[in-house]
């Protein structure tokens, strides 16, 4: 409960910052973004939790999907659920401080289950959610801020981020989240010879499991504000844009990776997710 509260302070903190610079004359954003993922599989490994060890009892266990033992003809325990690769999408909502921002984001995507520890799924959707609170630095709009202060117009004249192109770095915390749906499988070479005959290979249905855990954002990448962008060509070219180039569209594009701190937020799911993720992101919306 004390990691809950924790991790809902930071998160609700950096929703109120932005929600306040909204009516700021700094301005705010929102944003719709895809993103690439190359997130696809997710450990269930042991991280503290008992297996023959509660009350006495030798059958108890306190572990969800992960196992201690190998699984049929595996040599070592592996507990890596996979599943296919898939893009995903969300928003992005936030507030420009002029050379920094304070943006809350979150995104969702889904695929379906391939393998559970080496055996085939047959059925199985993998769900992922994930809400971060990001710090966004745009080195080249403070080098434009103190040009302007200063007085020295080469840092203005020859700025990129002058003209609406503006390069960023990231940093964010938040929680990653994982849910396994109705995951069946066969648990090959699990059969045996008997006097009958050979028995069939174990088959199980309906398997579910998930938790969620901290996890850090990081990124790099470029903003770019399309109504300035289109001003500069105007006023290079001399010709005049149409009218819905003047509206304050702002594209963004970057790489951005992922990962979990297996700080598990619920203290009963006593399992290592694994989970860590990266790829290219973009996102287009509207500023004000």
């Amino acid at each position: 409960m004390k990691k809950i509260l924790k991790y809902s302070t930071i998160l609700g903190s950096a929703f109120v910052l932005s929600y306040t610079a909204v009516s700021a004359d700094t301005g705010g954003y929102v944003r719709v973004k895809g993103f690439e993922s190359h997130f696809s599989s997710l450990g269930f490994n042991e991280l503290g939790c008992r297996r023959g060890e509660s009350d006495g009892n030798k059958s108890a266990s306190t572990c969800r999907l992960a196992a201690e033992t190998r699984d049929g003809s595996h040599l070592v325990r592996d507990n890596t659920l996979h599943w296919n690769e898939d893009d995903g999408e969300g928003i992005v909502a936030g507030a420009d401080y002029g050379f920094f921002r304070l943006e809350m984001e979150a995104s969702y995507q889904d695929s379906s289950a391939v393998s559970w520890r080496g055996h085939t799924a047959t059925n199985g959707t993998v769900h992922q959610a994930r809400i971060f609170a990001n710090v966004v630095v745009e080195p080249f709009d403070l080098i434009e801020i103190l040009g302007e202060f200063s007085g020295v117009q080469e840092l203005v004249k020859y700025n990129p981020a002058h003209y609406g192109i503006s390069p960023y770095a990231m940093y964010g915390y938040g929680v990653m989240a994982g849910f396994l749906d109705n995951l069946d499988y066969t648990r090959t070479n699990s059969s045996a010879y008997t006097a009958g005959g050979r028995t069939s290979d174990a088959t199980e249905r309906g398997a579910h499991a998930g938790g969620a855990t901290a996890a850090v954002n990081v990124g790099a990448g470029v903003n770019i504000s399309v109504d300035k962008l289109a001003r500069t060509l105007s006023d290079l070219s001399g010709s005049t844009l149409p009218e819905y180039f003047k509206l304050p569209i702002e594209l963004s594009a970057g790489y951005h990776f992922q990962a979990g701190l297996d700080d598990m937020l619920f203290d009963s799911m006593d399992e290592d997710l694994g989970i860590d993720d990266g790829g290219f992101t973009y996102s287009i919306g509207l500023r004000w």
